[in-house]
């Protein structure tokens, strides 16, 4: 069983605090060639039928995937969820919805930065019936194929089902490591505290924010008022001063080290 203390979820104030323009457990030799084959469709269409809720949620913690069993655990049809943050439908907007610890951020991310695994929780959602349902909630950090930012996924059943839903969680994990998927929160207790280069710049920090929230280099640059071939050069030199073979590469360790 993994070890769980309560909490909510909520609004990550450290990332993204800048403004930003308006307009594993496996680790062997075979899974580091079959690394980050899985798409993001791929997660989606595996978490369609898993038994137990899921939800996936960007960065900035924008709902963008609520698999049918969460549906039926809370009562929110995914039309009304998916767009919005997550601590806006799962604790509601009442004031004082949050525990303190949430009001500090993620937690899931909170600990990534930290090196630590995040943990499977125990903490009550907000339903649509308004009633509270406690829950337990496994978080994962995954990076994918086809996106330069990863996705928190969050995998959660009715706490009387704990047992089980641990079972189906490590379930949906051993089948997306076989299908090429790099959880990045597997690896985080290994991570360095420092990627050891120089500082990046405040542009190159700006950029990297921009990407991490998914934006594409024409993007940016019609935002920042500037050339694509220079976003491109902010790009180099942010994955040269983080170690980063890519930009996904460069916006996990943003992550890891805390400046994302």
């Amino acid at each position: 069983m993994i070890a769980r203390r309560k909490v909510g979820t909520g609004s990550d104030r450290s990332l993204f605090d800048h403004p930003v323009p308006a307009t594993a457990a496996r680790s062997s030799g075979e899974r580091q060639v079959q690394a980050r084959r899985v798409t993001l469709d791929g997660i989606y269409q595996l978490l369609a039928t898993a038994q137990f809720g899921a939800y996936v949620v960007s960065l900035d913690q924008t709902i963008v995937y609520w698999n049918q069993a969460a549906e039926r655990i809370l009562g929110f049809p995914r039309d009304q969820v998916v767009g919005r943050r997550c601590y806006d439908v799962l604790t509601g907007l009442a004031p004082g919805g949050f525990t303190p610890e949430c009001l500090l951020g993620c937690p899931s991310l909170r600990a990534l930065r930290g090196g630590e695994i995040p943990q499977a929780r125990e903490l009550r959602m907000l339903s649509a019936s308004g009633d509270r349902k406690g829950v337990s909630l496994t978080p994962m950090v995954i990076a994918t194929a086809d996106h330069d930012s990863p996705v928190l996924v969050h995998l959660f059943e009715e706490s009387a089902h704990g047992e089980t839903s641990d079972e189906a969680a490590d379930s949906v994990r051993g089948t997306l490591l076989d299908q090429g998927a790099e959880i990045v929160t597997d690896g985080a207790a290994a991570a360095t505290a420092s990627p050891g280069g120089a500082p990046l710049t405040p542009r190159e920090l700006e950029v990297l924010r921009l990407v991490a929230a998914g934006w594409s280099t024409q993007r940016i640059a019609d935002g920042l008022e500037i050339s694509p071939h220079t976003v491109r050069n902010h790009v180099r030199h942010f994955r040269a001063k983080l170690n980063a073979t890519t930009k996904l590469d460069a916006v996990v360790t943003g992550i890891r080290i805390g400046i994302l």
